[in-house]
């Protein structure tokens, strides 16, 4: 498949059947056998009109056609089979057109969301279009429709004009139920179903308990799997514990009604007599399972036991002996039972994932092991090892996916570590290998997505992280990786969820902490700003975080504070990284401390000499304007002429990264070009930059901030802030209710 993931107009398709849950509730016999025949049926039917079945979720079928015509013939006559299959079955479909995205078997887009809410809005037997639909339905047609009128949709920002497909046996709904609907989504009458469910829990619960006498897990859902140990240390298998471990983290993460901590997290207490009630407390978890490995010769034996550290109460605990080969059932085996205990049901995809095996080879395991061991060194030198690992394991399997997803990420890192070579497309191809054996391995997702958002492709990188959490809700790599993404397009909220999201899965982890008081900040929310920055630094205290906090300090007008918190960052780096000096030098510019900067950010870039090759540094920037203040004019010509040759204005057309924008804005800026200036921070916006602190403390811009051009792009950025702090509110309201 090609890279840019196939997209093209498309007719959407949605269907469901109407009281699917209540039919389950009398008789899962029956409701499963109409939900096969119902299947059936639009396979059928599709396959007669070029339609394609996307996948089905549960009761409901998303589908794709080519034409419009298409699609509402076959939306009537399945309607017309469903309605003589049985009495009691109805079903409702919904109809949008618009640009999608084809991935791996899947799609993407806000055609498909639309498509979703319009389907989940009608009555029984009935066809709603939009009128994006509408509008191409040939003159003269056979089709007759009934215009509904605007609706506002949950989640779509503007109105969506609607109209039902008249023509038998679709059903007309009335523009009242159509209303009653939508409110019903919004706001169910949950006093009746909350009382009725407490009512039905209940008396299960006292049925359950009086005639079986076993223990429901009625507590959160969440687990910590703390490192296994190695009862006799062997050198030859000294990985194989730690990446045990890993494994039942990742077994078990691709459950979605279970919490389960980021493997970081749970090493932070490897080698810690720490009582396991403290651990759960810090780690905020219900469970904790710990395990040991032992070799017994070619045989494994593996200890589990999953406590309730809170009550001290063992929950289950096993032994497996087992051969070489049987080990990757065991990881499946030990996911399933957490799940039962925790009273989690698995859907079939979950089922699926838990039980896939992704080698039968031990030895191109032991291999992908040993190069996932030297990734997470994160130097140079490991990553050539882990290289070289991570080949020998595909030699020895072809079809190893996850092997070709480690080999992926180095290359990613490569590029990263400023390695000479096309190493991204590289890095590209290879994911692409990995999800052509396995379309649901979130870390090839993840992989893809890295390599995306170091090529300056934003929306693209969006497309894979949300695939990769998808597939694995509690992939902590991939969720902080995702709302950065978000950051950098500007959704902010969304963003702060999934730093949310982040930091319940690694407490120990200071980095999502750090970014919501990063993200407060821009959303002019400066207490909420520091009480998020302050936490980040008791859990590890960073120059960035401390270069934050001086921020914060300048939009309140107080520099003299903010002055303060360069010492405060030089005595956390120690006074030996270029880092230190870089955000030190970045305080002190964004405090017009020119001559300052520029002295801080030299001693930088002494230290790091390679930041000038990199396009996510503004470090060069900002010393090319303070070496033109001093002066300086041919560092200063050399500064900006290299800052501008590595971003490559003409060969960003198709780039959607605010931040890189943002740059050619400020270097155009520096040579005085106003309207190249004004036209790429216009381009930044749109694009998302929301942080209006860089414009409106930046030297570089000073003395155009009262250009109406300018006063109309920082009104775009404020209108867009506010929006989004009225969001931010009605969620935080909705939380707490």
């Amino acid at each position: 498949m090609s890279q840019d993931h196939n997209k093209k107009q498309s007719v959407v398709f949605f269907s469901d059947i109407v009281g699917y849950t209540r039919l389950m509730g009398k008789d899962e016999d029956r409701a499963f056998a109409l939900m096969k025949k119902n299947s059936e049926i639009h396979t059928e039917v599709l396959s007669k009109f070029r339609g394609q079945i996307i996948k089905e979720l549960g009761d409901g079928i998303l589908a794709t056609f080519e034409t419009v015509p298409e699609a509402i013939q076959a939306s009537i006559e399945i309607q017309k089979k469903v309605q003589k299959m049985d009495n009691d079955v109805r079903i409702r479909i919904g109809l949008h057109c618009g640009e999608i995205i084809f991935d791996h078997g899947d799609v993407f887009g806000d055609a498909v969301n639309l498509t979703s809410r319009i389907q989940g809005i009608g009555i029984p037997s009935c066809l709603l279009i939009s009128e994006k639909v509408q509008d191409q339905i040939p003159e003269n047609s056979e089709f007759k429709t009934l215009k509904l009128g605007p609706f506002h949709l949950k989640n779509v920002e503007q109105a969506v004009q609607l109209y039902a497909v008249t023509n038998k046996p679709c059903s007309v709904p009335k523009r009242s139920e159509i209303i009653q609907n939508i409110n019903y989504q919004e706001k169910t009458p949950w006093k009746f179903w909350t009382i009725l469910s407490i009512t039905f829990i209940l008396l299960a619960y006292l049925i359950y308990s009086i005639f079986w006498n076993q223990n429901i897990w009625e507590k959160e859902k969440s687990v910590a799997v703390l490192p296994f140990k190695d009862i006799i240390t062997n050198p030859e298998h000294d990985f194989f514990a730690e990446a045990l471990t890993e494994d039942i983290i990742s077994h078990v993460s691709k459950i979605e009604s279970i919490k389960v901590i980021d493997k970081n997290a749970a090493y932070e207490f490897e080698n810690k007599e720490s009582d396991l009630d403290s651990i759960a407390e810090v780690l905020d978890v219900s469970t904790i399972l710990t395990g040991t490995v032992q070799w017994i010769g070619e045989r494994i034996q593996i200890n589990v036991q999953l406590v309730d550290p809170i009550e001290n109460k063992n929950l289950w605990t096993e032994t497996y002996n087992r051969e070489v080969q049987d080990l990757f059932k065991v990881q499946t085996e030990i996911a399933s039972k957490i799940a039962t205990i925790l009273n989690s049901k698995l859907s079939t995809q979950e089922r699926n994932q838990i039980s896939k095996e992704q080698t039968s080879n031990f030895e191109a395991y032991s291999l992908f092991l040993k190069g996932k061991e030297y990734y997470d060194y994160y130097d140079g030198d490991s990553l050539e090892k882990a290289v070289e690992q991570f080949k020998k394991a595909i030699a020895l399997d072809p079809n190893y996916a996850q092997a070709y997803t480690g080999l992926a990420s180095c290359y990613s890192q490569y590029a990263y570590y400023g390695k000479k070579g096309s190493w991204l497309d590289s890095s590209l191809l290879i994911s692409e290998k990995a999800l052509e054996i396995d379309p649901y391995l979130e870390e090839a997702y993840a992989a893809r997505g890295s390599a995306y958002y170091y090529k300056g492709q934003i929306g693209l990188a969006q497309i894979s992280f949300e695939r990769a959490r998808a597939n694995n809700p509690n992939f902590s790599p991939a969720i902080g990786n995702l709302a950065t993404v978000y950051m950098t397009q500007g959704k902010l909220v969304e963003a702060i969820q999934l730093q949310a999201k982040s930091a319940s899965l690694n407490p120990t982890r200071y980095i999502p902490i750090q970014i919501t008081g990063w993200i407060y900040r821009i959303l002019d929310q400066p207490e909420k700003a520091m009480e998020w920055l302050e936490r980040s630094n008791s859990v590890y205290p960073s120059a960035v975080t401390n270069e934050q906090m001086a921020y914060v300090f300048l939009e309140e007008g107080n520099k003299e504070k903010a002055l303060k918190e360069i010492d405060e960052i030089l005595k956390i780096q120690n006074d030996t990284s270029g880092y230190g000096y870089m955000s030190a030098g970045y305080v002190a510019f964004f405090s017009n401390e020119v001559e300052y900067a520029e002295e801080l950010l030299e001693k930088s870039f002494n230290k790091i000499p390679d930041s000038i090759d990199d396009p996510y540094y503004s470090a060069p920037i900002f010393l090319a304007y303070c070496y033109k203040v001093s002066g300086k004019d041919s560092l200063y010509q050399a500064f900006v002429n290299h800052s501008l040759e590595i971003r490559q204005p003409a060969n960003l057309i198709t780039d959607d990264d605010s931040n890189l924008w943002f740059d050619l804005a400020q270097l155009e800026a520096i040579k005085g070009d106003k309207a190249k200036a004004l036209s790429y921070l216009k381009t930044a916006i749109n694009f998302g930059y929301r942080d209006d602190f860089n414009i409106l403390f930046n030297p570089i811009f000073k003395d155009w901030i009262t250009d109406p051009k300018m006063i109309q792009l920082l009104n775009e950025i404020d209108e867009s802030i506010v929006e989004m702090n009225k969001k931010l509110q009605t969620i935080d309201l909705q939380r707490n209710r």
